[in-house]
């Protein structure tokens, strides 16, 4: 059996089938930080955080980017060279953000 997790930028199923590299831990970040993944090399990746945060593909994030609750863990099709950035939602408290590329 195959666990479907997110689609490529074409729309195809990804089959998840390990983790991969990590590309960066952003440790307790507070609202006033960014944090800046490695470049992605693959099309799908995990994202951690004990908090919502913001997201935006390259090296910057503000705080009318896209919010996403990662508390639980999240798969997200990206696009592969690129960066992704990382900002707390304001009001919450210092967190940890894990990025992991998944294969």
């Amino acid at each position: 059996m195959t666990i479907q997790a997110s689609m490529s930028t074409n729309g195809d199923s990804l089959p998840i089938v390990s983790p991969g590299v990590s590309r960066g831990k952003g440790d307790l970040l507070t609202a006033a930080d960014i944090f800046t993944s490695q470049v992605i090399q693959g099309q799908t990746v995990y994202i951690f955080c004990e908090s919502v945060i913001h997201i935006a593909e390259g090296s910057s994030v503000t705080d009318t980017d896209a919010p996403i609750d990662a508390r639980s863990g999240i798969y997200l099709s990206v696009n592969a060279g690129k960066k992704l950035s990382f900002k707390l939602m304001g009001a919450q408290d210092p967190a940890t953000v894990w990025i992991h590329e998944v294969r």
